[in-house]
């Protein structure tokens, strides 16, 4: 199916994901429209989202213009992780996003496509993961569209906090050390996408490089990114985590939160092999991925 003269909003437009999937969408052919929280402060996706750049800060504030005319695709990708309460962040993502799934269904958007995540499933522990879970379910196995992807490789969000983490710290208290953890390059994530709402196709899609990475190779890699020798220190897990909830019980906000540390205790890892074939998609493997970090890094400052 040609994208070209079809429309797609993108929620959380001018996050790490968001911001990178209007680029994508655009040199697709498609004619992007960005929901962002403050419009006022994204004029610089005028580039990439020459269908309009609109106001959409969940849960109360959506602008319904966005909505307007034959709309191909909705692509969920704004979800709220700072916010000043548990309960606030809930309302912001659940009763926000099940008001844009009304608001969408009402408009006749053809696709909706709710970016997800592979720490979402049934046995999920994390707050993340549980409330992502939740979220999927608010929209229609048959005929909305659930995307999951890995944890995403690129200059931005978790990835980047990550690294700004490892600059710091001279040793890295290495938690949970025989777990694996999936990834996906941030441009091959956003390619999954495009072809998911090129193709039309529904149900959940898995994005992901089909190899796992060791944990100690996965922060050795993202330390080798910006030169820093890692050194470090296995410790027992299920220990770091009751101290942890010491810490946050009493108020400290220590820099590993004890839903990271569940996150990391209960990684599935799954097979994307089916989902990549329908998508006709070859995503680099974390080494590949970490390489093309570095390229562009360079050549910023070359």
């Amino acid at each position: 199916m040609s994208s070209a003269g079809q429309t797609v909003l993108i929620t959380g437009a001018s996050g790490f994901l968001g911001r990178a999937c209007c680029a994508a969408f655009t040199l697709a052919g498609f004619r992007v429209r960005a929901l962002v929280r403050n419009p006022a402060a994204a004029s610089d996706l005028t580039a990439v989202a020459q269908g309009g750049i609109f106001r959409c800060d969940l849960p109360d504030a959506i602008d319904e213009r966005a909505m307007d005319g034959g709309i191909q695709a909705l692509v969920h990708c704004a979800y709220e992780t700072r916010s000043a309460s548990p309960e606030q962040a809930r309302r912001t993502n659940l009763t926000g996003t099940e008001a844009l799934v009304r608001l969408g269904r009402k408009s006749g958007i053809r696709q909706l496509v709710f970016v997800s995540s592979m720490a979402a499933h049934e046995s999920a522990v994390s707050v993340y993961g549980k409330t992502k879970y939740e979220l999927e379910k608010r929209f229609d196995a048959a005929a909305d569209t659930v995307v999951k992807p890995a944890t995403i490789v690129g200059d931005g969000g978790v990835f980047r906090r990550t690294r700004e983490m490892l600059r710091r710290l001279p040793v890295l208290p290495l938690f949970y050390a025989d777990r694996r953890l999936q990834t996906i390059w941030i441009e091959d994530a956003c390619q999954g996408l495009v072809r998911t709402v090129e193709r039309s196709i529904g149900g959940t899609v898995l994005l992901a490089h089909p190899e796992s990475t060791p944990m100690r190779e996965f922060y050795a890699g993202i330390a080798a990114v910006d030169g820093v020798r890692l050194k470090v220190c296995p410790f027992p897990g299920d220990l770091a985590l009751f101290g942890i909830r010491v810490l946050e019980r009493i108020g400290l906000r220590p820099p590993i939160s004890s839903d990271n540390l569940l996150g990391i205790k209960h990684l599935h890892n799954f097979d994307p092999v089916d989902d990549l074939a329908r998508l006709g998609l070859q995503p680099l493997s974390f080494q590949e991925s970490l390489q093309q970090l570095m390229g562009r890094a360079s050549a910023r400052t070359g």
